[in-house]
């Protein structure tokens, strides 16, 4: 039985920085890796110095460019786009321009990623925490689209043959999580790990800003995937607008990085199954020919 996972992203650039060496990871392990990417990106900014030229025009193709390659060197199964413009960034949200994604009313895209969950038929959904990980809106946004699709794309009650995929019965996921990419073990690990060896932290800033915030939870899912953080790194760099090759992302030697967090972290958001905390697979506690087999039983009955 093979295994299907699901990662529902709110930008390009996303898919590289919250889980691609996980992905590569399954997608070598024989797994079926589907990526939704909700937008365009075209407001974001040029956030690296070498990429200056590129125009507020252009964001959109630039960025649909960098998407397919960073896809070619993550491996993903299969791709789709929702097609939502992208807010943009704004801590108010009155600011946000109407007819964004975030704007959007709220089954629109729900009902377009349910019919792709029952085409697709997932066992494992990765998303944003309820947060968005960070108050960008879209994130916010990304997660309420996702938890709804799940229990549009269950209900066998729910017409969704106007949607891609929606002809198909419906379908329940088993296990949903968040992207957790900057959990306090990760960053306090690389930062000790960077001053331990004599260097400077990429993280030092990062942890004077956030000094009296309250931290994060731990993830309740590692997956070991070190081998893959150099496909990570090829898919980080092919989004040449967004990632600076000499900046954040990058600080860390790799191979300090390998021997001291060689994971990415995941929130549990969801699970049919009883699970085993903290996990070391996303699939774990899945005996997936039988989710199969109870999911089409629930699905004739209905």
């Amino acid at each position: 039985m093979n295994r299907r996972l699901m990662f529902v992203h709110a930008h390009p650039d996303d898919e590289a920085s919250k889980g691609a060496a996980t992905a590569a990871h399954y997608v070598d392990d024989g797994a079926e890796v589907t990526l939704v990417t909700c937008t365009g990106g075209e407001a974001g900014d040029v956030l690296n110095p070498s990429a200056a030229h590129a125009t507020p025009e252009e964001m959109g193709g630039v960025r649909a460019r960098e998407l397919a390659a960073a896809v070619a060197a993550i491996g993903f199964t299969r791709t789709y786009g929702l097609g939502y413009v992208d807010s943009g960034y704004h801590e108010d949200p009155a600011e946000v321009p109407v007819g964004t994604f975030s704007r959007t009313p709220l089954d629109q895209p729900s009902r377009t990623l349910a019919g792709l969950i029952r085409r697709e038929r997932p066992h494992v959904v990765v998303t944003y925490p309820e947060d968005g990980g960070y108050p960008h809106p879209d994130h916010i946004m990304n997660h309420l689209v996702t938890m709804r699709a799940l229990e549009l794309a269950e209900d066998p009650s729910v017409d969704l043959r106007d949607e891609p995929g929606g002809e198909l019965p419906a379908w329940r996921v088993p296990k949903v999580y968040a992207s957790s990419i900057f959990p306090p073990e990760r960053i306090h690990a690389l930062h000790q790990g960077m001053l331990d060896a004599g260097l400077e932290s990429p993280f030092s800033e990062w942890l004077e800003k956030r000094g009296d915030r309250e931290p994060g939870p731990d993830p309740d899912a590692r997956v070991r995937c070190e081998q893959q953080f150099v496909r990570r790194d090829a898919a980080l760099r092919a989004h040449v607008t967004q990632i600076d090759p000499d900046g954040f992302w990058f600080g860390t030697p790799r191979e300090l990085e390998r021997e001291l967090y060689p994971y990415e972290g995941y929130l549990l958001l969801r699970a049919d199954v009883t699970v085993s905390l903290p996990e070391d697979d996303l699939f774990a506690s899945l005996d997936l020919a039988y989710w199969d087999q109870q999911v089409a039983a629930v699905t004739a009955e209905g």
